[in-house]
């Protein structure tokens, strides 16, 4: 794997994660973060996918409903 150039602000940070979270390397730091990172997108992409469907099932509870509505009122002038 090839190196990544990092500003000194970076670099500082990379350090800084490094000792309060005791991890013995910079690469492990790195590393962690993209799990985490992967995490967040796929929980995101979760979130997307459920309010997508929520959403389409809700429409066709809708057209449902209209067409029970529809039915009722037939059914209480037939009466």
């Amino acid at each position: 794997m090839g190196a990544v150039a990092l500003s000194r602000q970076d670099e500082e940070i990379l350090g800084s994660l490094q000792k309060s979270l005791h991890i013995p390397s910079k690469s492990q730091v790195i590393h962690r973060a993209l799990e985490v990172l992967r995490q967040v997108i796929t929980r995101e992409q979760l979130g997307l996918e459920i309010k997508r469907s929520v959403a389409k099932c809700s429409e066709k509870d809708l057209g449902e409903h209209q067409d029970l509505k529809g039915a009722a009122a037939f059914h209480r002038l037939t009466k």
